[in-house]
């Protein structure tokens, strides 16, 4: 099924094992509403591409100084200097630099092609249970090239799946709904002030967007990420287990741990998120047990 639509993507991820069932191809789109002080892939987040500079591979040849009409990039005896504002990401000194030092993270891409590189791997998706999954970012901030993803894999028989934060108007959402298998949903935060202040946004849209999907019939699992000291104390988890109980028709809760790798990469792009120790197993432990004293059963997410 032929389709003109287009969007940017961050990345394309082959053979991934942990969104989803199966062996999966899972699609990055780029920008995302929220701005989580956590979030493991800070360098998505924008709306428009973005440069990364990775300055420990930087020869500091100047190339880039050269091919930049802007002025942008400087070497000097403190290294590169690169100045973001009034850069346009037109990806020059990209291609002048030549040791893959700066990288441009957001590709436009057509549905078409996106889903070629899909395809390429439905023998390994029939043979596993897996199919394409979409996320981000947040893929419903590109809710058209979303939508045409979706349809064009399900056109060809491939499974799909969405791992979305729900924030996200809910006609687009019920839009996608119609060609997604499973939804990967996630909940941050249950308390809107909290949610707002890890997020940027309240939670309100988000817990009607779940319902509303759930109304539906939709199959969804719930995802939470757990930053240690922020939103994993007694009355969040609390909170959290009552948020799980009213909706039985959630089919599973999976606790996405806090980690340190996106750190480096949130600087490569100038993003801000926090940098804390990595959670750790007896974290782990203990949500999954003050859950499990609630009723509510629950898996650590790889």
């Amino acid at each position: 099924m032929a389709t003109t639509a287009s969007g940017l993507v961050s990345d394309i991820h082959r053979a991934s094992l942990h969104d989803g069932p199966g062996v999966r191809t899972t699609v990055f789109l780029h920008g995302c509403p929220l701005r989580c002080s956590w979030c493991h892939n800070a360098e998505y987040r924008s709306c428009r591409p973005v440069l990364r500079l990775h300055e420990r591979d930087c020869l500091a040849c100047g190339a880039c100084v050269s091919a930049c009409q802007r002025g942008r990039h400087a070497i000097s005896a403190a290294g590169h200097v690169f100045d973001r504002a009034g850069c346009t990401s037109c990806g020059d000194c990209v291609a002048a630099c030549p040791s893959g030092a700066l990288s441009l993270v957001g590709q436009a891409m057509t549905a078409d092609e996106v889903l070629a590189t899909v395809l390429r791997d439905r023998g390994l998706y029939a043979s596993s249970g897996g199919g394409m999954t979409l996320s981000g970012g947040e893929p419903l901030a590109q809710p058209a090239f979303a939508l045409a993803l979706l349809a064009g894999a399900r056109a060809a028989g491939v499974h799909t799946c969405v791992e979305s934060s729900g924030h996200a108007p809910q006609t687009a959402l019920l839009a996608a709904a119609a060609a997604t298998d499973l939804w990967l949903f996630d909940v941050k935060a249950v308390d809107d002030a909290l949610h707002r202040r890890l997020t940027g946004v309240g939670s309100s849209l988000i817990h009607a967007n779940l319902d509303a999907l759930l109304a539906r019939g939709a199959a969804v699992e719930l995802r939470c990420p757990l930053v240690p000291g922020l939103n994993d104390g007694a009355a969040e988890l609390d909170a959290l287990a009552a948020f799980v109980r009213a909706r039985p028709a959630l089919r599973r809760v999976w606790l996405m741990p806090y980690h340190r790798m996106g750190v480096a990469k949130a600087a490569e792009a100038d993003e801000r998120v926090i940098d804390q120790p990595s959670a750790s197993a007896d974290d782990h432990r203990r949500w999954l047990d003050r859950l499990a004293a609630s009723g509510v059963p629950a898996s650590i997410a790889a």
